[in-house]
């Protein structure tokens, strides 16, 4: 039996409206607290949300150090985000204890509705531990996969059975943004690691039958040998053409242009219209989709965030022209603003309504143990998304 305790989310920052641009799709962005943690000394970290046809479900984990994760909880809400219910823990995905003070757990969560099949079909990647602290962190970790039924009930996890000489090492697909095609086939970026320090990405098409989870292709791989490689990337569709955003390890961010999501062409660097880099440290990217514009979200270096790491905070976004590849610099705006020197982590961006996009994430302090608030930002649009697919 599920509880249905309601928890209301509380206003932290005014609506920000944008009504002075005419061709501007966005009519306002606003961001919320969901739950509280800098005060309690808590941090739900991962927030992902999934739209079903009944309710939009969040994956959450405890965030006590750094990158020391703790068992996947969720919560719903079925009033559109204004609510949500307890976070509860989810079947089989504890800690796996190994016995001489190693565990093992599934992390970087991101669940997704497969509308083909009718369940949410969860991907992340397995993480160790040994006495609390983060082990092998760059290597040995797979995807794992899980399902929430349409009844309820969750799966246990799977391991994704896929082997390739350029993820000896690692194949993970935690935090990335996926794809699904109009046949159930998903698309899914991965990064991968062989015998050298850097790290690969690619996209890797798979068959979905409700269950199981079973690679078919593995798109051409994409490398800039600098310090960790590639990672994290992210896949969307837009004006016919497959966009992947990549993380990378330069101080800048990168992204490639695919006609089918598996040739992908050669990697290029994120820059302004005015000829600027997009300045980043070795973050994630995710695009914001509506059907008459591409959008980018991403930190960067500014005045205001010298002093916090990698410069992750506030979160930015601008439209993305996909005609000349280029961020407009004219369009760029804080998507989720700062809070002192808190940082923002693995966010999410999830299409509710045709008029509605959230962005989820945690706004944390590095502290022992890590604290942090987590939010949600709504970005309202004046026109339809016709193109959002909110239960592909």
């Amino acid at each position: 039996m599920s509880l249905r305790i309601v928890l209301p989310i509380t206003r932290r920052s005014a609506v920000s409206l944008l009504a002075g641009r005419r061709e501007d799709l966005i009519e306002s962005i606003s961001t919320r607290l969901l739950w509280e943690g800098k005060k309690s000394r808590v941090c739900w970290f991962h927030p992902k949300v999934a739209r079903t046809p009944k309710s939009l479900l969040m994956t959450v984990q405890l965030l006590t150090a750094s990158d020391v994760m703790h068992q996947p909880h969720y919560s719903e809400s079925f009033d559109d985000g204004k609510t949500w219910t307890e976070r509860q823990p989810i079947p089989a995905l504890e800690r796996t204890v190994l016995g001489g003070g190693f565990e093992d757990v599934v992390s970087d969560v991101v669940p997704e509705y497969h509308s083909k099949t009718g369940v949410v079909l969860c991907l992340g990647q397995d993480v160790h531990y040994k006495d609390e602290k983060l082990i092998r962190p760059g290597e040995d970790r797979w995807i794992r996969y899980f399902v929430r039924k349409a009844d309820g009930s969750w799966t246990k996890p799977q391991k994704l059975d896929f082997q390739h000489p350029e993820a000896s090492m690692m194949m993970s697909a935690g935090c990335s943004q996926r794809w699904t095609l109009a046949n159930g086939d998903v698309l899914i970026p991965v990064t991968m690691l062989a015998n050298r320090p850097d790290h690969s990405v690619s996209t890797l098409l798979c068959s979905f039958d409700g269950l199981n989870l079973k690679a078919k292709r593995l798109g051409n791989i994409l490398k800039l040998p600098v310090k960790r490689g590639l990672m994290e990337p992210s896949i969307t569709k837009h004006d016919g053409k497959f966009w992947l955003t990549i993380r990378s390890e330069d101080d800048r961010g990168h992204f490639a242009v695919s006609p089918d999501g598996l040739s992908w062409g050669s990697l290029e660097t994120h820059t302004f219209d005015d000829g600027t880099p997009l300045v980043t440290s070795t973050t994630q990217q995710h695009w914001v989709r509506h059907s008459e514009k591409l959008y980018l979200t991403y930190t960067r270096k500014d005045q205001s965030n010298e002093k916090v790491f990698r410069w992750r905070t506030p979160t930015f976004m601008a439209d993305f022209d996909t005609r000349r590849k280029v961020l407009v610099k004219s369009t760029e705006r804080i998507l989720v603003p700062k809070d002192g020197d808190a940082m923002h982590g693995n966010f999410h961006v999830t299409h509710i309504s045709a008029r509605e996009t959230l962005v989820t994430l945690g706004d944390i302090l590095v502290d022992t143990p890590f604290r942090g608030d987590t939010l949600i930002t709504s970005i309202r649009w004046r026109r339809d998304n016709d193109a959002s697919r909110l239960t592909r």
